[in-house]
């Protein structure tokens, strides 16, 4: 049976415990990636780009940039890189992250359409993340999108389902 965006949106949690027998492939991802790269961003610009890290070689080297203990044990990461300078300007700020926070929504967005967990990190060591990666100075990795198939023995264990009201959100005027 086929989810429909609603079911997707209603239904997607966030899942830091992954299944350790099935590695993540490039075919898996592509469809993930494509998503993200389909997102809208302010004028066009998309200033962003996606460094996929998959092999266990360059995955250990990762870890360097995070103290979670789950983060070791994803199959693969997707590092969102914004650029600066190709981002649309307002006068105080440009909106990288904004362009990226949409482009890594679509990405959980479809990850969750295909069976498979993910989850967004946020906290990790940046300067690190750049020096494996050798991202030049107009650059920025700001998120990481960690994907996997999720371990059944944490199946509807994870993921906060609490969300404020519409009451607690909403002002009609």
């Amino acid at each position: 049976m086929t989810k429909t965006l609603d079911q997707i949106i209603s239904t997607r949690r966030t899942v830091r415990h992954f299944d350790a027998t099935k590695p993540m492939t490039r075919a898996e991802l592509m469809p993930i990636l494509e998503a993200g790269r389909l997102a809208p961003s302010a004028k066009n610009f998309q200033p962003l780009r996606f460094v996929v890290v998959l092999s266990e070689e360059e995955r250990t080297k990762l870890h360097a940039v995070s103290q979670q203990p789950w983060f070791y044990h994803a199959p693969s990461y997707i590092v969102i890189i914004g650029d600066h300078d190709k981002a649309w300007q307002r006068p105080h700020c440009d909106l990288t992250y904004v362009d990226t926070s949409i482009a890594l929504t679509h990405m959980l967005l479809k990850a969750e359409d295909m069976g498979l967990g993910a989850t967004t990190v946020a906290a990790f060591d940046q300067e690190i993340c750049r020096e494996l990666l050798q991202i030049p100075a107009h650059e920025e990795p700001i998120l990481i999108l960690a994907v996997g198939h999720p371990d059944p023995a944490f199946a509807g264990k994870e993921g906060n389902p609490r969300r404020k009201s519409m009451e607690e959100l909403v002002t009609f005027i």
